[in-house]
């Protein structure tokens, strides 16, 4: 949702100097960053088959191909879905054609690689880049599990901080040396240690490892997001080119993660502290709701805002009316969730596993 109301300041037909505009514009930018909270959860879910089974022979750890089963059948219906409807989108637009270059970019789609060519990245979706990232991450899963179980878990996170580093320095290589662009953070390199701090994550959870009780602090928590914050609002409006900027466009991502991380880590310990609370709580039964269909929210939003708002909004604009920015995002929030909840019941819940279809009004599960 935060991500959902993030696209919003790109919306037309907004009034921004009413009801405090551009304080909202200024708050809906850091929405972006629930991006990195998606690849700590992400790290976190993932990981929790192999976790279970080693605190619990009953469980299997899936192998290669059954993993990869599993996740085409869970991610690619309801995206090629979507991809369809982009494609005649931007067809429509004269964004695409018959043409090598447009048919090389809808191949990257099909395969979600359209993170290796910065041409790509926006050709369809502008949210699509994360798809890529995680599918590729799927694919570090299993070189992921050989470092940890052989050198434990400061050499994996180490391996992951290297090859970030790594991959900043080849794209300043290339760029330098010979004019090639190429994908810099939106790349699996650069985003794995934060997936694999939700790994970790669950490892705590189950006993596996033990980390510090300020890993599981609230207040550390809002510290390590308030710094994350102060940087990427300095990397975006305060900071020029030099390289205190560069500096922080390397590491700002790791604080979104490690904040992160540790918010995820006080969650799940006070969802075990204080069960009764969280299951009697309409919030967070709304919000876990919400997080059933919350892909095909992902995957459907900027339909909504960015192809069937801006006609709406041109009709109000030659009526003489222009909505406040946070009218506007309340309502196309309100739009979206409903978009994506019918959307999710036809394109994206027949293809869950059976043992693990969702309900329409989701349960807070306790350990």
């Amino acid at each position: 949702m935060s991500v959902v109301l993030y696209h919003t300041n790109a919306t037309p037909g907004v009034d921004r100097s009413l009801w405090f505009g551009d304080a909202i514009d200024d708050a809906m930018f850091l929405g972006k960053f629930g991006v990195w909270l998606f690849f700590v959860i992400s790290g976190f879910c993932i990981h929790l088959q192999w976790v279970r089974a080693q605190v619990n022979p009953a469980f299997q750890p899936l192998g290669f191909v059954d993993f990869w089963k599993r996740r085409i059948r869970r991610l690619y219906p309801p995206y090629l879905v979507t991809l369809a409807i982009y494609i005649w989108i931007r067809a429509a637009g004269g964004q695409l054609g018959w043409d090598a270059e447009s048919a090389w970019r809808v191949f990257l789609h099909l395969f979600m690689l359209q993170n290796l060519d910065p041409g790509a990245l926006s050709a369809m979706n502008l949210v699509y880049w994360t798809l890529a990232v995680e599918e590729q991450l799927y694919l570090l899963y299993f070189p992921f599990l050989a470092i940890r179980q052989r050198w434990g878990w400061g050499v994996t996170l180490a391996v992951a901080v290297a090859a970030r580093a790594g991959w900043f320095g080849l794209a300043m290589v290339l760029h330098r040396g010979w004019d090639i662009d190429i994908v810099v953070t939106q790349t699996a390199f650069a985003q794995w240690f934060i997936w694999l701090l939700g790994a970790l994550s669950i490892e705590a959870f189950y006993g596996l490892v033990k980390l510090p009780a300020i890993t599981r602090s609230p207040l550390a928590a809002t510290a390590v997001l308030a710094v994350a914050s102060t940087l990427s609002w300095a990397q975006n409006y305060w900071l020029g080119p030099g390289l205190l900027i560069d500096l922080i466009w390397l590491g700002s991502d790791f604080v979104w993660g490690i904040g992160f991380f540790l918010l995820m880590n006080w969650a799940v310990s006070r969802e075990l502290a204080s069960p009764s609370t969280l299951a009697a709580s309409r919030v967070v039964t709304a919000l876990a709701t919400v997080g059933v269909f919350s892909y095909s929210l992902y995957l459907t939003h900027e339909i909504i805002e960015w192809h069937v708002w801006p006609p709406m909004a041109a009709t109000l604009v030659d009526a003489g009316i222009r909505l406040p920015h946070l009218v506007a995002a309340a309502g196309l929030l309100a739009a979206c969730l409903v978009f994506a909840r019918g959307f999710y019941q036809f394109f994206e819940r027949p293809f869950l596993s059976r043992t693990r279809k969702a309900t329409t009004r989701a349960a807070v599960v306790v350990a």
